[in-house]
């Protein structure tokens, strides 16, 4: 009987492989079985100990085995590879060593976990958000792929949508000089019909299952964020107590500044940290760009005016109106509140004075 083991899990689609640690850092075992649900419940329950602890890189399959396993683990931690320079970058690497490393890192508390729903409902959320997802890149690179295959016929003359249209298609394929080149476009055409069906199918199931979760209304109130912004972050996101500043929101979302230093000097320029998810980013940029389209001014515009009347910077502007956007969504989720305008934007004390005296 063990006060405390650590379980350290290398898993592929065919075999794991589970290492055992105990407290003081002694390997109990490390063996491998087959991939199946009996077969890894039965390899974690047949260690007696007060507490067990589990880990597990992200993969394909992290999800499913931590909604396995956790149950008959202490606590289970899905951690981001990326992280694990000892694993990625060892000299000898196999699946018994990086199961050992794995279960030595858990020890030493030197993994970066990766937040995973408990609830299988919001798990069903998010897969439904990503085929859509999914299928709009899918319909968008066709889309891509006829105008490429014109454009090297010489038709050059393909700018808007008008190519893609039933009633057109005829025109512009009867431009093609041979019968093999006409199947071809007919055939990426036959595609982009399919892949536009399911996409409209996929968004109306993304939006049937969002309508569980009232957080979304309240994103669509944001100029800018549009429903399938709202529903890609409430999806993405699951659960805004998993970030406990805004900072960590924004790094998670790729908008962070990544610093190198050393003995006090800077070793490169500041930069946006990559890691995270580009998906939110590209919500909050899209967000910046529809809310400085409109006609009237609105507080998402306004807020990028003052954030550029400040730093004389159109690109700092931006970036400060994207963490704004993010900030302010995760903030009404948060305290479950109303959208309120002045939470993004509210104009400076002396300029509210100047426009009284104005009115006056």
């Amino acid at each position: 009987m063990y006060k405390k083991v650590y379980f350290g899990l290398d898993a592929h689609n065919r075999n794991c492989v589970l290492a055992i640690m105990d407290q003081d850092g002694v390997l109990v075992s490390n063996e491998g079985f087959r991939t199946s649900e009996a077969r890894l419940i039965h390899a974690v329950s047949s260690i007696r100990a007060d507490h067990k602890l589990l880990a597990v890189e992200e993969s394909s399959l992290a999800g499913w085995i931590a909604t396995t396993l956790r149950p008959y683990v202490t606590e289970l931690i899905v951690c981001d590879p990326r992280q694990n320079a000892l694993i990625s970058r060892s000299g000898h690497k196999d699946d018994f060593a990086d199961a050992f490393n794995l279960c030595r890192l858990l020890r030493l508390d030197e993994l970066s976990p990766v937040y995973h729903a408990d609830e299988s409902h919001r798990i069903d959320f998010k897969i439904a958000v990503q085929q859509y997802l999914s299928f709009r890149e899918e319909h968008a690179k066709l889309k891509r792929q006829i105008k490429a295959k014109f454009q090297q016929a010489g038709i050059v003359r393909t700018a808007g949508i008008k190519i893609y249209n039933k009633m057109h298609r005829d025109y512009y394929l009867n431009q093609l000089s041979t019968d093999t080149r006409r199947e071809i476009v007919l055939n990426l055409y036959e595609c982009l019909d399919a892949t536009g069906k399911m996409r409209k199918k996929a968004r109306e199931s993304m939006i049937k299952l969002g309508k569980r979760y009232p957080e979304i209304q309240q994103f669509m109130r944001v100029p800018g964020v549009g429903i399938v912004g709202a529903h890609v972050f409430s999806a993405f996101i699951q659960t805004p107590h998993r970030f406990a500043t805004k900072q960590r929101l924004w790094k998670y979302c790729r908008l962070g500044i990544r610093e190198q230093s050393s003995a006090g000097k800077p070793l490169a320029y500041k930069r946006l940290d990559s890691s995270g998810s580009g998906i939110l980013k590209s919500i909050s940029y899209q967000c910046c760009l529809s809310a400085l389209r409109t006609k009237d001014p609105n507080e998402v515009s306004l807020f990028y005016e003052a954030s550029f009347q400040r730093t004389g910077n159109k690109t700092h502007a931006r970036l400060n109106t994207q963490r704004k956007v993010l900030a302010v969504l995760w903030t009404i989720w948060k305290n479950n509140v109303d959208y309120n305008p002045k939470l993004f934007y509210s104009p400076p004390k002396s300029a509210v004075t100047a426009q009284s005296v104005t009115n006056s």
